[in-house]
């Protein structure tokens, strides 16, 4: 199943800087690590453009950058340009909409900084396109769209051995399953939080990650509309829902990347 731009309000030929989130959060390249974890924990931003002096865009940091540098025992005092991701990718402000769904599919990345002559204007995530379905009607179900026997955790792994699945799988979330039922749920946010807490410090890692996971879980019925899943999502602010039975057995998840997988672009009259 698909869900056409325009079933959303979205001309496919606009310029994406309409959609783009202005002005963008942003950090120098010469600011320390420290300080740029402070202030993605404070705007709660997954990745974080990097500029420099005169705005020019030239990396960009997410949580999961930042986590695999403290596994690599990176010097949290040193600049951000040392662990920034200089494989970046981004939008001129004049692209269509269009081109940059197509983007966003092909790279697989959560977002881009939008740019006009190399300079950063603002930022585009998935979210800004995967929140419009709250404001439709659709007849797909979340077991349309959410990815079925996801990678999960169990509640006697340390701190550390979470962090690195998590940073070896490139997951931004964990659900943490004891005999076969949902107990809680784990997210990139959560151990950058946690070890932010405890001054960078490894051996809190030998915590058990009963003492990071959120036990409050966000979950959702597979039979339920991704309307309601979206709204869900949005109301929360939150990227992610799990799927349970009403035993609350895992049965699935579902992501911003998983619904906007299932965007598309016709042109009308084709």
């Amino acid at each position: 199943m698909s869900i056409d731009l325009s079933f959303l309000g979205l001309d496919g030929k606009e310029k994406i800087i309409k959609m783009a989130t202005r002005p963008p959060i942003f950090c120098y390249e010469n600011e320390k690590i420290d300080s740029v974890v402070e202030r993605t924990l404070s705007t709660g931003h997954r990745r974080i453009p990097i500029v420099s002096k005169n705005k020019e865009t030239v990396g960009i940091l997410t949580k999961s950058d930042i986590l695999g540098a403290f596994l690599r025992r990176e010097d949290f005092d040193e600049e951000v340009s040392t662990i920034m991701n200089r494989d970046l990718i981004t939008c001129d402000e004049n692209d269509s909409i269009e081109y940059v769904l197509s983007k966003f599919k092909i790279s697989r990345r959560g977002g881009f900084p939008v740019v006009s002559k190399g300079r950063l204007t603002g930022m585009v995530s998935e979210r800004d396109f995967v929140k419009r379905v709250s404001d439709t009607k659709t007849e797909i179900t979340v077991d349309k769209v959410m990815t079925t026997k996801p990678l999960f955790i169990t509640p006697g792994l340390s701190v550390l051995d979470s962090l690195r699945i998590m940073v070896n799988t490139k997951y931004r979330r964990l659900p943490v399953v004891d005999k076969g039922k949902l107990v809680g749920i784990v997210a990139g946010e959560d151990l950058l939080r946690y070890i932010h807490k405890n001054n960078y410090n490894f051996e809190a890692l030998d915590e058990g990650i009963e003492k990071v996971m959120i036990r409050d879980v966000l979950t959702i019925d597979k039979s339920a509309s991704l309307t309601k899943a979206v709204k869900k999502m949005t109301s929360n602010k939150v990227g992610n829902l799990v799927v349970v039975d009403k035993d609350k057995r895992l049965e699935g998840i579902i992501t911003e990347r998983d619904i906007l997988e299932e965007f598309e672009y016709k042109e009308k009259g084709i």
